[in-house]
């Protein structure tokens, strides 16, 4: 199930319509039309509202194997300004490794999304 189908089965699951989505976003109803077909994928740039309008997390509409499904309305730190990074310690990770989390992190948040739901679209296209 990719992106947009999760967005409308949860739109469903609600009892919400599209067009309180799109009213919401403040975008044309044919968003949605032109995201079904594949056509766009604008939504990236309205992940972070659209889990809230929804009230689950990013991450559950970025991949839908997450355990994380109800954000409790705050979606997740990062997206309420809280990026809290963690440090990693103790852990395997090689020189590449750290450089592509430091440079991940130097993204503002609309840019790691997009990052993070691409990455995702090509693992599942591996498998």
């Amino acid at each position: 199930m990719d992106i947009v189908e999760r967005i409308l089965e949860l739109l469903q699951a609600k009892g919400l319509k599209q067009k309180e989505l799109t009213d919401y976003l403040g975008i044309n109803e044919s968003a949605i039309a032109n995201w079904k077909k594949g056509k766009v994928k604008s939504y990236m740039r309205y992940i972070s509202e659209i889990a809230t309008f929804l009230e689950v997390s990013v991450d559950y509409l970025l991949d839908p194997d997450t355990s994380d499904v109800v954000s409790s309305g705050s979606n997740n730190n990062i997206q309420n300004g809280n990026n809290n990074n963690i440090a990693i310690t103790n852990c395997d990770y090689d020189i590449n490794e750290k450089k592509l989390i430091e440079k991940f992190r130097e993204l503002d948040y609309e840019e790691q999304i997009k990052l993070m739901a691409e990455v995702i679209d090509r693992v599942k296209e591996k498998k």
